[in-house]
């Protein structure tokens, strides 16, 4: 009996490190900058693709249940501002509507870096997997980078299919 509850105990851990301890979200909300975005799929990251984003903040709300990005989006050479809520629907696991359906969870890799792990499935059934590397400050510590490529070579997504955003982002006056 001693064993069956051991094997119930140690799956129920193993099976609950798959999303990363929730960051308490006083943690994340504030101010942030996009540094790199990796995609499955580069037409969603690629010049005019609804995840070439520019963001410029995230804001809880009280209770941490409900948060909005705030962010640019470069269509044609201009910038266009947008937002977007989400919603908690378990522990670290957020949910929001932008360009389809998305399901994220944070990573707090510093007190300046920030990774944001998205699925998307949009209009047409696609499913896409996104990780940002997102920043405080303009320069990338390379801990925080590192930690992203970690990211990166877990969900299987081809390094060069990482976007670059820190040799500026066209929309710093926005």
């Amino acid at each position: 009996m001693k064993v069956l509850f051991l094997t119930l105990v140690l799956g129920l851990v193993c099976s609950s490190q798959e999303i990363p301890a929730e960051p308490h979200h006083s943690q994340i909300s504030g101010e942030w900058r996009t540094h790199y975005i990796a995609s499955s799929n580069t037409d969603k990251t690629g010049e005019n693709g609804p995840f070439n984003v520019y963001l410029r903040s995230i804001k809880f709300n009280d209770k941490g249940d409900s948060l909005v990005f705030h962010f640019f989006v470069k269509n044609n050479g201009e910038c266009t501002e947008s937002s977007v809520s989400g919603r908690r629907i378990a522990n670290n696991v957020y949910v929001a509507e932008y360009a389809g359906a998305n399901e994220f969870h944070f990573i707090l890799v510093s007190d300046d870096g920030l990774i944001v792990n998205t699925e998307n499935v949009d209009d047409e059934g696609n499913r896409t997997r996104l990780i940002g590397l997102l920043g405080k400050e303009d320069e990338v510590d390379d801990h925080d980078l590192e930690r992203f490529l970690e990211e990166v070579r877990k969900l299987g997504i081809p390094e060069e299919n990482i976007v670059d955003f820190t040799k500026g982002d066209g929309c710093q006056a926005q």
